[in-house]
């Protein structure tokens, strides 16, 4: 074999490969809108008053709102309700720490050690319910 017949059977292998990769039609299209919002195929993500909507059901999350809405496109329903279920537990947790982050600020002695405790108890809540909800989006099939 001569170094020209080498060279066109690699360069020729490397077509194939690079052609059977490109020969797909994606049955889910993902686009990028204006002001960060999301087009699944025919669903959009979009944000309304500091919530992200899809389908008539509120996130907390963008990334939520998108595996929500790629798990109804795959009719995957028991993932999206469990995608619901945590992005509305998450959204509870961290709405709580606020709360008692901004009581924290503004009191003084005990108030301030019991908003303390309170946020002591539902920080560990809120890492779980996140790397649950993480966890959970990796596996949504795009």
């Amino acid at each position: 074999m001569t170094k020209s017949t080498t060279k066109s059977n690699t360069t020729q292998i490397l077509s194939q490969r690079i052609d059977r990769i490109l020969d797909f039609n994606p049955k889910v299209k993902i686009r990028k809108l204006d002001n960060g919002a999301v087009q699944v195929n025919s669903i959009i993500v979009k944000n309304k008053r500091g919530s992200w909507l899809c389908d008539n059901e509120n996130f907390f999350r963008r990334k939520s709102a998108v595996g929500y809405a790629l798990c109804l496109i795959r009719n995957d329903h028991a993932k999206a309700t469990a995608i619901k279920k945590l992005d509305k537990e998450l959204q509870k947790y961290k709405t709580d720490i606020d709360f008692y982050h901004y009581h924290l600020r503004r009191s003084k002695n005990v108030r301030a050690t019991i908003m303390e405790n309170r946020i002591s108890r539902d920080m560990p809540y809120l890492y779980r319910a996140d790397s649950k909800l993480t966890q959970l989006l990796k596996t949504v099939e795009v």
